[in-house]
């Protein structure tokens, strides 16, 4: 994948629900981890087998709406022969069973109940763990994979009974807006997509998932007109995997298709594309529909088309302003030095790392989130100005930094536990 023109070539079907990548954080481990592990964890979690007389099963399906339920009750019918551990259960054999995630999956809050991860296909969410930088080439939680753990178990420790939904993209406001910046890092692909699609019907023209009509073909046609022709031998290499990816998208009808529909099918988990409903579809149908939503992003994406900002700039400068727009959220621009110390010592004091030193980006990132839940908007680069100006001041003695390492964009540091509840208390209770 092209640092400068990052496209995620591989994504499949098997990735159309975003929330396995955050189930996958919750058996990650911020340590040396081997694969053959961690799917083991990932499949038990994931594969948990539901019987009728576990004390889960009636919480799980009051989650489901009667047509779902209906859907689900014909796969919890399964033949005895599908059920080999039947003799070590309590429930007779031929009495049926779902795994969790498909509970999961049916929950009525779900946009959609297509996408089922299949034990033989695991590997998927852990390769595009890897790819959006979820997990380390080494197996281990990357910071912002803590993060997102971090974020999830903060709601699944809340359910008494164990049925946390670890699906919904949506289930905690920050979680749509962390699992979209780590899409659009990791893929610049999306502006163009959402703008091919809002550009498209405001004009009435027809949007397919193959062909002439094809909208993933269209978003990189696009892309590779915006781009034009490069002539730094480095930025040559990076497009020629664009043209090479949009090379295989007209070869094959049913890859365009397969690339495009986890694409949108993400988007619609994350509440920015509308979904038409299963029923009275067709093979031809174009499932997805331009919502409000879907509008305010293309606006809020514009500038990224033309090359005014890039991904990086936008994601460190005005990513959770953009998003208050397209979630049309009202909230309080933090405006103090003291006020952003304070939301990110909040943020080192769940995640920062309990020996060394943790990254400022990440402490930052979940700062602006917290703030976010609390109807505050904060920005990365100004809570990182922020501490660097508490760096000179009286708030110094309880941050340290890495060596030397004040002096970048990006740095490491350690913060002093009595440092929240003296912010506390000099903020007062403004957040």
């Amino acid at each position: 994948m092209s640092e400068k023109y990052p496209i995620l070539r591989s994504l499949d079907p098997h990735h159309a629900r975003i929330g396995y990548l955050g189930a996958l954080t919750i058996v990650g481990i911020r340590g040396l981890d081997t694969p053959e592990a961690l799917k083991a964890r990932f499949h038990d979690l994931l594969f948990q087998r539901i019987y009728p007389d576990d004390p889960r099963f009636d919480s799980l399906k009051a989650k489901l709406s009667p047509a779902r339920w209906t859907e689900l009750a014909k796969k919890i019918a399964r033949p005895p022969d599908q059920d080999l551990s039947a003799i070590l259960s309590n429930s007779p054999a031929g009495d049926g069973w779902a795994y969790i995630s498909e509970f999961w999956l049916y929950d009525s809050r779900m946009p959609s109940p297509l996408g089922q991860l299949s034990p033989d296909k695991l590997e998927r969410t852990i390769d595009l763990a890897r790819w959006t930088g979820v997990f380390l080439a080494t197996g281990e939680l990357s910071e912002v994979g803590v993060l997102l753990q971090h974020l999830i178990n903060g709601l699944k420790e809340r359910e008494s009974d164990n049925t946390f939904n670890l699906l919904v993209a949506q289930s905690r406001p920050a979680l749509p807006l962390l699992y979209l910046r780590l899409m659009l890092a990791a893929e610049m692909l999306f502006p163009f997509l959402i703008e091919e699609m809002v550009d498209r019907h405001a004009d009435g023209r027809p949007i397919g998932t193959r062909g002439e009509r094809g909208l993933l073909r269209g978003a990189v046609d696009r892309l590779l007109k915006t781009i034009g022709e490069p002539e730094d031998p480095e930025d040559i290499l990076a497009v020629r995997e664009i043209s090479e990816f949009h090379a295989v998208l007209m070869a094959k009808p049913s890859t365009e298709e397969n690339y495009l529909r986890p694409r949108l099918e993400i988007l619609v988990d994350l509440g920015l594309v509308g979904r038409k409903p299963i029923h009275d579809k067709s093979r031809s149908d174009f499932m997805w529909v331009v919502t409000d939503a879907t509008e305010r992003l293309s606006t809020e994406w514009r500038n990224l088309l033309i090359g005014k900002k890039t991904i990086p700039e936008y994601l460190g400068a005005e990513f959770f302003e953009s998003m208050s727009r397209v979630f049309d959220r009202t909230l309080r621009k933090v405006l103090s030095r003291d006020e952003k110390l304070l939301w990110f010592t909040r943020a080192f004091h769940r995640i920062g790392r309990d020996f060394g030193f943790t990254p400022g980006r990440t402490c930052a990132l979940l700062a602006c989130c917290l703030a976010w839940e609390s109807n505050f908007l904060l920005e990365i680069d100004e809570v990182f100005d922020a501490v660097y100006q508490a760096g000179r001041t009286e708030w110094s003695r309880y941050l340290h930094f890495s060596g030397g390492s004040r002096f970048d964009r990006e740095f490491l540091i350690r913060i002093d536990p009595e440092a929240l509840n003296e912010l506390e208390k000099a903020v007062g209770g403004t957040s």
